[in-house]
């Protein structure tokens, strides 16, 4: 058996996340399977080591084109499809694409130089099977955070790699949210992962999965958000949750103490 993907889940326990288990994708006799496991640090051998196992289905899981969305053809772009994992475990997934389609078309609308620009989406046997996006250098968490530290590690380390020049693109990040929230939508998930560098070094909001209309309530949404970059407490799309992201990048950047971190 070979394991293709995997992630830890984490489940909110008295407002804290613990880990839940492990959920992963596997090849197993030429067939592709999900399932899940307990063990964090040993992997499993043989698909009897699993349990809700269920076998993937990838084809035509994406929602029906609809006739005012933006249709594009394979060009110069990133594609961004589900990955195995969400195809095996989220059986709502055809409504997360379509959410996140929905969204990008009021941003097309609605550009902001600060925003992911958004070229439409490709067309797969009348359903959606990409969103298409412009490409960009790098992630901000790449650019600064090679080595992957942790956030308190991070900012212990003297971020030798963060500039004092990057202030002014901090800034840019914030117009962007706020260009979101003018047009009554929330980002609920604003991290170092989820803003990439042009190659002018013009930093951009990007992944609008968990994008939401203000007021909307996150678990009944089946809204994903970043461990350790948000309050697992609220469960409400507000924009508070946006700029309470920002300003623990901005403490991530130029903090001067783990002391002023919010989030856990």
């Amino acid at each position: 058996m070979e394991i293709i993907q995997s992630a830890e889940a984490f489940k909110v326990v008295g407002n804290k996340l613990k880990f839940h288990c492990v959920k992963g994708v596997v090849r197993h006799n030429d067939s592709v399977y999900f399932g899940k496991w307990k063990h964090r640090r040993r992997s499993p051998v043989d698909l009897s080591e699993l349990y809700d196992v269920k076998r993937v289905e990838t084809d035509d899981r994406g929602p029906r084109v609809q006739p005012s969305w933006t249709i594009v053809s394979e060009q110069s772009c990133y594609i961004k499809t589900p990955s195995l994992l969400d195809y095996a475990g989220a059986p709502d997934l055809e409504r997360r694409i379509l959410r996140e389609v929905e969204t990008c078309e009021i941003l097309r609308s609605h550009p902001h130089p600060h925003i992911a620009s958004y070229y439409g989406c490709l067309e797969t046997r009348g359903r959606v099977s990409g969103l298409c996006f412009k490409n960009y250098v790098a992630t901000l968490a790449g650019k600064v955070n090679p080595q992957h530290l942790n956030k308190y590690a991070f900012l212990l380390s003297g971020r030798p790699l963060v500039e004092d020049a990057m202030k002014a693109q901090l800034g840019g990040i914030l117009s962007g949210i706020q260009h979101l929230h003018s047009l009554g939508l929330v980002h609920n998930d604003i991290t170092p992962a989820n803003i990439m560098l042009e190659e002018d070094g013009t930093w951009v909001i990007i992944d609008f999965d968990s994008c939401r209309h203000m007021g909307e309530v996150l678990r009944d949404t089946g809204t994903k958000r970043t461990h350790g970059w948000h309050d697992p407490g609220v469960t409400v799309s507000f924009e508070k949750n946006d700029l309470d992201a920002y300003f623990e990048l901005r403490t991530w950047l130029f903090g001067s103490s783990v002391d002023e971190f919010m989030f856990q």
